[in-house]
């Protein structure tokens, strides 16, 4: 077999495959979309920055509903309404450059109808076109399909915030402020949600993990529920290393411009525990 043959068996068994037929991530894929997933964070926070966008409070509660929308949107690829080859926009990674291209549009729409006192902030037009995405794409989801389980979300959601509630009191209790601070327990939320959605549906439902460490650990310990200590390990490191390894003085940036790279950071983080919550979630109660 030529090299020409090789690499082109290697790009489509481990890049295209995996998109063509949904059959989950292996090592090369995910390596490579997290390297291009860096690359991304970078020249976002680069572009906020030149824009003069704070990521704060304000900038993350206004771009959540476009996480809920996109994730909606990968179930419906999942539910097969949509065939090919459009389907393939729905697919991972396709769908994030879709829903990032989406959400930088109507961020630049908002923008302008603040630029020319519209509103007074870009902040509610770009949360209020979210929100009917997001309801719009939810209405795809109920028309096309019926509810199987609908106690699901509900445990996700409940599940998450319990276990977040109890790991935030502790953290006070020891008098860790990185710990309790509602930012941070905002990403352990999300992803504990994530774990939540992982263990009902491999324990109770028999789906199967597709990510390449979560797969092998729960193969490993014969059980989804190492999500959850594997969760707030790595939870606890990333919001260290990020709240205690990243300051001002190392780094030598603005004080307020680092506050706007670490919570651009954080949403990532928040929306890469999120979306796969809001997909597992939705799949098991629509029963897809």
């Amino acid at each position: 077999m030529s090299f020409t043959e090789t690499l082109t068996d290697f790009i489509y068994t481990y890049y295209i495959n995996p998109v063509l037929y949904d059959s989950g991530y292996n090592v090369f894929n995910t390596l490579t979309w997290a390297i291009i997933l860096g690359i991304a964070v970078y020249f976002i926070i680069y572009t906020l920055r030149k824009m003069k966008i704070s990521v704060d409070k304000n900038f993350i509660l206004a771009a959540l509903p476009y996480v809920v929308a996109g994730a909606s949107l990968r179930v419906v690829g999942d539910s097969g309404v949509i065939t090919a080859p459009y389907s393939y926009v729905l697919i991972t990674p396709n769908i994030y450059f879709f829903v990032f291209l989406v959400t930088v549009l109507c961020l630049l729409v908002s923008l302008l109808l603040q630029k020319f006192k519209f509103v007074p902030s870009f902040h509610r037009p770009f949360a209020a076109i979210g929100c009917f995405l997001a309801v719009a794409v939810f209405g795809v989801l109920f028309v096309t399909n019926d509810v199987a389980h609908w106690w699901v979300p509900i445990a996700v959601v409940g599940v998450g915030f319990t276990l977040t509630a109890l790991f935030g009191l502790a953290a006070k209790k020891l008098g860790s402020t990185i710990y309790s601070d509602k930012l941070n327990l905002s990403i352990l939320m999300a992803h504990l949600m994530d774990a939540t959605s992982t263990v009902i549906g491999i324990e109770v439902f028999g789906y199967y993990e597709k990510h390449v460490l979560p797969s092998y650990l729960i193969d490993l310990t014969g059980s989804a529920l190492v999500m959850y200590p594997l969760k707030i390990a790595i939870f606890m490191i990333v919001v260290w290393i990020l709240d205690k390894g990243l300051d001002a003085e190392s780094t030598g940036e603005d004080k307020d411009q680092l506050e706007t790279i670490k919570n651009a950071i954080k949403f990532v983080i928040i929306i890469l525990g999120l979306a796969p919550a809001i997909r597992n979630s939705l799949r098991v109660f629509f029963g897809i």
